[in-house]
């Protein structure tokens, strides 16, 4: 014969239920961010078709967590030190000047950035995806 479940300890274990499997969709959550970021890093360096001169801006390259809390966790990619200011003008290109008088000259653009971008909005959505469905 079945046991008689009061409703108050029907509501107690349902609410222990949802809060282990949110907690484990949140574990989930949080490696895949990590799995990703560092996907990224090593994508934006395949995708670096210029040759530095030096490797100082790809060195540069560095991940961090600049949130993080039981539901939340974000890392950011960036380029450290004084190699930041390097990132847009490769990334989209820029204009010459000689002199203080425009030339109508430009450097080429050599996206990198942009890869790693596209692969973390696709990567990551697909790995939460996976956790919600418990693969």
């Amino acid at each position: 014969m079945a046991d008689i479940v009061t409703p108050d300890e029907f509501a107690a274990a349902i609410t222990k239920a949802l809060t282990e499997y949110t907690d484990e969709i949140y574990t989930k959550m949080h490696s895949a961010v990590d799995e990703v970021a560092e996907e990224v890093m090593a994508e934006i360096k395949k995708h670096i078709s210029f040759t530095p001169r030096t490797w100082r801006y790809i060195k540069a390259f560095k991940l961090k967590t600049s949130f993080s809390d039981k539901r939340n966790k974000r890392k950011t990619w960036y380029v450290s030190g004084e190699e930041y200011r390097k990132t847009h003008l490769l990334e989209k290109g820029h204009r010459f000047a000689r002199g203080g008088v425009y030339t109508g000259k430009s450097a080429k653009a050599y996206p990198h950035i942009v890869y790693g971008e596209t692969l973390a909005d696709w990567k990551l959505q697909q790995l939460i995806e996976k956790a919600i469905k418990g693969e």
